[in-house]
C-alpha cells in the first residue's frame, strides 16, 4: 500500500513486565518522563466510575510530540483501543501519522528460572504520514524516514532503561541479563517496511 510504514521495534529491559507496564501504560501515558525528544502536548484522562485501571487507560487520549533526529517534529494523538494488563496495549494513532500501534510485553526468565528477570517489548506501528511533505517524499525518502524512526525508538529504549534502573535502585544487570543483552548489540531496532 502506498505510503504505509510498518515499523516494528523490540526492546529488552531488565525489569518485570509489571514494572515496565507501569512506565508505558499508566493512565497519564507519561512517556516524556523517560523518552528524550518526546513532549506531552495534551492528555485527557476520563475517570470511569469503576476505577478499573484498564478502563481508565481506555478512556484516555494523549497527544505527544516527538522530535526526530532530522530536526522535524511529529505530533501524534494516541488513543488506547484494547488493554490486556500487563501484556499488551493497542492504539489508534492520529495527527501527523495516522494508523495503529501495539505494545506487547513478554517476560523472560533466566535459564532454569521461573521468575522474569527481563521483559521484551515488541512495538509495532502501521501508519501513514498525513503531512503533505512526508507524503510527497515517501517514495524517495522512505529509507531516511525509517532510519529517523529507528533512532527515535532507540532514544525511547535507552530512556526507559534508565528509568527502570533508577526505580530498581541502580542495580547492575545479572549475568543472564548481560548475556541476553549482548546478543542484541548492533540490532537495537530492526525496522522493515513494505516495498512499493
Amino acid at each position: 500500500m502506498p505510503g504505509l510504514y510498518v515499523l516494528p521495534s523490540s526492546w529488552l529491559l531488565d525489569a518485570s513486565p509489571e514494572d515496565v507496564w507501569e512506565a508505558v501504560a499508566g493512565p497519564e501515558m507519561d512517556w516524556p518522563r523517560w523518552w528524550s525528544g518526546c513532549t506531552r502536548q495534551d492528555v485527557s484522562p476520563a475517570a470511569p466510575p469503576s476505577g478499573d485501571r484498564a478502563a481508565v487507560l481506555l478512556s484516555s487520549t494523549v497527544r505527544l510530540q516527538f522530535r526526530a533526529a532530522l530536526g522535524y517534529r511529529l505530533s501524534i494523538t494516541l488513543r488506547p483501543t484494547a488493554v490486556d494488563h500487563p501484556v499488551s496495549i493497542d492504539f489508534d494513532a492520529a495527527g501527523d501519522l495516522a494508523g495503529s500501534g501495539q505494545i506487547r510485553l513478554t517476560p523472560l526468565a533466566a535459564d532454569g528460572g521461573t521468575e522474569p528477570v527481563q521483559t521484551r517489548i515488541d512495538i509495532s506501528w502501521r501508519v501513514r504520514p498525513t503531512r503533505p511533505w512526508m507524503r510527497l517524499l515517501t517514495p524517495v525518502a522512505r529509507p531516511v524516514l525509517t532510519a529517523a524512526h529507528a533512532l527515535l525508538m532507540h532514544r525511547g529504549e535507552k530512556g526507559l532503561q534508565r528509568l527502570l534502573r533508577r526505580a530498581a535502585g541502580g542495580t547492575r544487570q545479572s549475568a543472564p541479563a548481560q548475556a541476553l543483552q549482548a546478543t542484541r548489540r548492533g540490532r537495537p531496532n530492526r525496522v522493515s517496511t513494505p516495498v512499493e
